[in-house]
């Protein structure tokens, strides 16, 4: 109701009742009603210097014309002078239709008078009356548009011959300029209640279309909740599984400890047999033995065996324990990170999925690289834009990741990291929509549309900003930005 009121004020502040002053330019019908007081006085004089051209009018005609160019020439001049003194508008206004009606006397007077054609120029002021200053200002014109009638008919050429006919005459007059007045000032209470319920109607427009917004952001919340929750219970789950895998590894990583030196006892045992001094018969049958198990190879490739269980159940253990951390329902804490060990989990956690015709190349400097965050929302940061990355290559390709740190433009120390692909890259139509939640370019089944979003908010949560752009010399080229520790 506050707006509609608002724009209905913008077509009434300076109408009846309106006591404050204008301080600024000129209002809309102020300005709207001087041009079209100009118009129709021009049209005036346009009918005027017309039937003077044709002969219709002889008869002190310099004087009539030389009255009507006066009222356009006034309108011009008030519309300047109202730019010039926006206060005293309202002023100017009924001067001007005080001269109209003077003018308008002047004209009827020297075109016959009381039988004067021009008779309808009194229409004009005591319409312009009304519709400017209401039933008041349309009485106070009908009364001195009668009172200058009368005048000229008792100047005139051919005055009332009795006082009941000039009466009359005055009576019909005044009737037809107040239902004039009257009628204009009823057309303009209904067009102020058109204006009213026009902006009223934008007003409920305008609360529907955000009512509908904001349903819209509901449901949409609603979406994001209901994903979260599937991917807490997916988290559980992986973590569950983890943790089932985490402890049989420990017990063949902890007895591939216990084979490695059972393997160094047997080979110092056997050792010592290859130095035994023995008869020919039994070193034959020895040495035919070896030659059959082709000893010395079993011997070398047995160390590269247990080097080999070594390294891959150290690499489950390190997959199933950042799988835990990153699993791991905790609160934030914010302690030093290097980002270096963080994308280097990320990466640890993604080791399977690369392909073999994927090169990540790490570029990392050696300067420091620490900030004060969440070590796990950190690493899901890293782990969404690397795996968006391998989206992006479809199995070929290469991955750059950059880790240095630098000042800003306000000389403050910041951690940048860059994860640059070079895929098909991003289409300038989505690249502001990149970061939206649920927006997606991938085929239906192969995402979700949440990963950069969340990416996103997790680097604003660190007081930081995440941005991308184009590759080079093509791709996509991610910039984290994080304020240093």
């Amino acid at each position: 109701m506050k707006v509609s009121c608002r724009i209905a004020g913008s077509f009434t502040g300076s109408g009846p009742g309106t006591g404050a002053k204008a301080s600024g330019p000129v209002p809309t019908l102020a300005k709207k009603m001087q041009q079209s007081r100009f118009l129709i006085t021009g049209c005036y004089l346009l009918l005027g210097g017309l039937a003077y051209g044709i002969g219709a009018v002889e008869d002190n005609m310099a004087r009539v014309l030389f009255a009507i160019a006066v009222m356009p020439l006034s309108s011009l001049f008030s519309l300047w002078l109202m730019h010039r003194l926006p206060g005293v508008q309202s002023t100017i206004t009924a001067v001007n239709l005080v001269l109209d009606t003077l003018l308008t006397s002047w004209v009827i007077f020297w075109t016959g008078g009381t039988l004067s054609p021009c008779l309808p120029f009194y229409l004009t002021t005591v319409m312009a009356a009304s519709f400017r200053f209401g039933p008041r200002g349309s009485l106070l014109s009908t009364l001195l548009a009668v009172a200058c009638y009368c005048v000229v008919g008792a100047l005139g050429p051919d005055p009332p011959a009795t006082l009941h006919a000039a009466a009359g005459m005055t009576l019909r007059i005044a009737f037809l300029f107040a239902a004039a007045g009257f009628g204009i000032r009823a057309l303009h209470q209904n067009l102020e209640r058109y204006r009213k319920e026009k902006a009223l109607n934008r007003s409920l427009e305008e609360t529907n279309q955000a009512l509908a917004a904001a349903y819209q952001d509901l449901r949409t919340t609603q979406d994001q909740l209901l994903h979260a929750e599937k991917l807490a219970s997916l988290g559980q789950l992986v973590a569950g599984v983890a943790h089932e895998i985490n402890n049989p590894i420990s017990f063949v990583y902890g007895n591939l400890v216990h084979l490695k030196t059972y393997v160094q006892r047997l080979e110092s045992l056997l050792s010592l047999d290859d130095n035994l001094p023995l008869s020919g018969p039994v070193l034959e049958r020895r040495e035919a033995i070896k030659k059959a198990i082709d000893y010395d190879y079993l011997m070398e490739d047995l160390h590269g065996a247990l080097g080999s269980c070594f390294k891959g159940a150290k690499r489950i253990q390190g997959i199933v324990g950042s799988l835990l951390d990153f699993c791991r329902m905790r609160k934030p804490a914010f302690h030093p990170v290097d980002l270096r060990e963080t994308i280097e989990n990320a990466l640890c956690i993604l080791g399977s999925k690369i392909p073999a015709d994927v090169q990540v190349r790490r570029e990392y400097t050696a300067g420091d690289c620490t900030i004060r965050g969440d070590a796990n929302q950190l690493s899901q940061l890293f782990l969404n834009l690397l795996a968006n990355a391998l989206d992006a290559l479809e199995g070929r390709g290469t991955i750059r990741v950059r880790a240095f740190s630098r000042r800003d433009g306000d000389n403050r120390e910041r951690v940048f990291v860059e994860v640059e692909d070079n895929g098909p890259g991003i289409p300038p139509e989505d690249r502001a929509r990149i970061f939206e939640p649920f927006f997606t370019t991938k085929d239906v089944g192969r995402g979700t549309g949440l990963g950069l979003s969340i990416a996103y908010s997790i680097a604003k949560r660190h007081k930081g900003e995440l941005a991308v752009q184009t590759g080079s010399p093509r791709g996509a080229l991610f910039r984290v930005s994080l304020p240093a520790a």
